[in-house]
């Protein structure tokens, strides 16, 4: 028996509830049936999927192995699903996007501001993760399309679009620090202050080292780390922090509202983004408007 959509379902329900009977609840199954299928997929692999336990069942590392092809046969079942009533007219479609923290409000939410104008009808699921995350969303199918920092290396992802899409990365200030208000500030200043940033490991946090030590200088260690921008602009807002935040591209977009760029010529970076979807299977009608929506939001000589 081949990984179909029902035993995929039956795999995916027993390793979420643990339990053969609660997976059959949630599957609408007798037990026996649910079992039948279960020893089907398992004598077609020729493994076990399943330890059985007293306490219920446990995957094994071959089910663990197998777990995230199952997410992907059930996940295309449903995205073919709800393409033929989006062409049957019986729904308008649900895209799911997901996207590093600073190209959400700048690039997303934007576009899909502009695209419900003409599609007030298509429904959007928003997530917002570090790069890694959104990579592991694309493949197991939990978001349909994805923008992150460029590249991704993957054999089962590729480009949505050819194009690059950017923004541009300053030091911010509340207008109240020493360092701000001065025509330029060098980089051996700024080493010496209190940062705010996201957490050592994250893309952002390695640049900013980098460009110091590129310079032969150790900056101190960030005063706080924190992986949300919400929480970095507050923290900068309140205290003598300098940030590094992406410039507002919207005029609506207070990005950087109670702060003032701070004029560090070595920390101004002009980042590069990609919008990207899984290399196989579909991309939904409405998730292909975004990305032209996007486009023309980023892009708009190429509109």
């Amino acid at each position: 028996m081949t990984l179909d959509v029902r035993s995929a379902s039956v795999l995916l329900e027993c390793a979420r509830h643990g339990s053969l009977g609660r997976a059959a609840i949630a599957l609408n199954m007798t037990q026996p049936a649910l079992t039948r299928t279960l020893k089907l997929v398992e004598a077609s692999y020729g493994v076990q999927l399943f330890e059985r336990t007293t306490r219920g069942v446990v995957l094994t590392v071959y089910g663990e192995a197998l777990l995230p092809y199952a997410r992907l046969v059930v996940s295309e079942v449903a995205n073919a699903e709800d393409l033929i009533r989006q062409m049957r007219g019986a729904s308008r479609g649900v895209v799911r996007i997901g996207g590093v923290a600073s190209v959400v409000p700048s690039f997303i939410v934007t576009a899909i501001a502009r695209m419900r104008e003409k599609h007030p009808d298509v429904r959007f699921q928003i997530v917002e993760e570090m790069e890694d995350l959104l990579l592991e969303g694309l493949k197991s199918g939990d978001i349909d399309i994805a923008i992150s920092p460029e590249p991704y290396a993957d054999d089962e992802i590729t480009l949505a679009t050819p194009d690059t899409l950017q923004d541009d990365v300053h030091v911010y200030a509340r207008p109240s620090h020493p360092l701000a208000g001065r025509e330029q500030v060098s980089l051996e200043e700024v080493a010496e202050a209190d940062w705010v940033l996201p957490p050592m490991g994250t893309p952002i946090a390695k640049e900013w080292y980098r460009r110091f030590h590129n310079r032969g200088i150790e900056p101190r260690q960030p005063a706080i780390a924190s992986r949300s921008i919400g929480v970095i602009r507050s923290a900068a807002q309140i205290q003598d922090l300098l940030c590094w935040l992406p410039e507002p591209r919207m005029p609506h977009e207070h990005g950087s509202e109670g702060l003032v760029k701070i004029a560090v010529p070595e920390l101004q970076w002009q980042r590069s983004f990609r919008i990207y979807r899984r290399r196989k299977g579909i991309v939904p009608p409405p998730a292909s408007i975004l990305v032209q929506a996007i486009r023309e939001l980023a892009l708009p000589e190429s509109a």
